[in-house]
């Protein structure tokens, strides 16, 4: 039995990922990628590599306003990266409850309304894309 509970253990600690965003690549307005669908015991990690940039949770009823209700949301603090940096901050959280979306944007005026948005497990009803069309970012995509 408790080989089993051993083995149960490791095999849990095993299959936890870690996705790595990417903060303002390229000195963008972005989180790279912009969406992560991920479970329980998952890391998700922002690497900030250029200017001051935040990870802010809000809702998606709210998208560029931190989240207050029904508890208050995770936020980074603004990480700033100096012109030039070889070596990059990062901020990371584990996921405890993957069952419902999490929501997120940069708090640095105007970024959120340019679109520096990013989407944690987002459902078929509530999609990135739709976060987008609440703050009013219409996306210019290509076909291909």
């Amino acid at each position: 039995m408790r080989f089993f509970a051993i083995a149960t253990a490791l095999v849990s600690v095993v299959v936890a990922e870690k996705f790595t965003v990417i903060v303002a690549e390229n000195g963008g307005l972005t989180y790279t990628p912009p969406s992560v669908t991920a479970k329980v015991g998952d890391t998700i990690a922002f690497q900030f590599q250029a200017g001051n940039h935040t990870v802010t949770q809000s809702t998606f009823a709210n998208p560029c306003t931190p989240m207050t209700t029904p508890a208050v949301g995770i936020d980074s603090g603004f990480l700033p990266v100096a012109a030039g940096a070889t070596q990059f901050p990062e901020w990371s959280f584990t996921i405890d409850n993957a069952s419902a979306p999490l929501w997120f944007f940069c708090n640095r005026p105007p970024h959120c309304s340019r679109g520096m948005v990013f989407a944690l497990n987002p459902t078929p009803e509530r999609t990135y894309d739709a976060f987008l069309v609440r703050i009013g970012h219409i996306l210019n995509r290509s076909s291909s």
